[in-house]
């Protein structure tokens, strides 16, 4: 049995969050459940579910969600086409581009490790940091 995360994150407006995420960064939906105001993306293999703060029914939060939602969190997601998505997203919408595409070098024990990657900020402020070794 494989074990997989799938983050699922409060959104204001679940719509556009959808339309961002399928329209820029090439998401697609898995399935939806528009009576609960609640969508299933996927991309690669990168799952996310996204529910509006709106919506019905019970909500597990913590605490009051406040502008930025996901404060101290980043979310990578390896992808087979960092540079093509940088591109896409700069086209698409630049002011979401929270890091600029870079290489960067992280030591995992002895080994030094080099990845593309770059980092977008949704409309609801969640940080995801897209690369590829």
């Amino acid at each position: 049995m494989t074990m997989q995360l799938v983050p699922e994150l409060i959104c204001t407006n679940l719509d556009k969050t959808v339309e961002f995420y399928v329209n820029t960064l090439e998401f697609s939906i898995k399935y939806e459940r528009p009576e609960d105001r609640f969508a299933y993306l996927t991309r690669e293999r990168l799952d996310v579910m996204f529910e509006e703060l709106s919506a019905p029914g019970r909500h597990w939060l913590t605490g009051e969600m406040k502008y930025p939602f996901g404060r101290g969190l980043n979310l990578q997601w390896e992808t087979s086409d960092v540079v093509e998505l940088h591109e896409r997203v700069l086209a698409r919408s630049p002011s979401s581009i929270y890091l600029p595409l870079e290489t960067a070098s992280y030591r995992r024990h002895q080994q030094v490790l080099r990845q593309a990657q770059f980092i977008v900020q949704d409309r609801d402020g969640y940080l995801f940091r897209f690369c590829s070794s």
